[in-house]
């Protein structure tokens, strides 16, 4: 079973970038294969249809999506923008369900983020949770939050939480 973590912030001190090494570490720790995209490998136009018609699918964008097909069960780690989802991790997702197969159907997503609020990003996941269902993705009911997130919370955060996140789909 091969694990796919996506980070929704390219920021070089992100702390979802910091939380998707956490889970990733717990998750190898726990014998599951993983891949950590790099954030700034999402990067795209924001997405425009003249744009796409002339150009096509950005080639970072096929990248990812091929990523997302070779993967068992994707993690995607967001920031809160705002109390929604970034523009990074939204305007990559729509840019990969302009591929002739859209990567994103049938495909288990599990949800978390960190922030230094005491939502711990859940309204971004709650938003998140809407786009994925509507482009077929299964989306796990249990959220992975990581509230009032520092280098010291996140790199302290429950390992045992961490696996029971990551059995959902499996």
């Amino acid at each position: 079973m091969s694990l796919l973590i996506l980070a929704g912030s390219s920021r070089k001190e992100s702390l979802n970038g910091k939380f998707q090494k956490r889970i990733a570490e717990v998750a190898e720790s726990d014998g599951r294969a993983c891949y950590l995209y790099p954030a700034a490998e999402l990067d795209a136009p924001i997405y425009n249809g003249d744009y796409e018609d002339e150009n096509g699918v950005p080639s970072n964008i096929q990248k990812l999506a091929t990523a997302i097909s070779d993967a068992t069960k994707i993690v995607i780690v967001t920031p809160e923008y705002n109390s929604s989802v970034p523009p990074l991790l939204k305007n990559a997702i729509d840019w990969t369900t302009r591929l002739e197969q859209n990567p994103w159907v049938g495909k288990n997503v599990l949800l978390a983020g960190a922030s230094p609020g005491r939502m711990g990003a859940m309204r971004s996941m709650t938003h998140l949770m809407v786009v994925m269902a509507a482009i077929k993705s299964y989306v796990a009911p249990m959220f992975l939050s990581c509230p009032q997130a520092s280098d010291e919370t996140i790199a302290n955060f429950d390992a045992k939480q961490i696996k029971g996140f990551l059995k959902q789909g499996d």
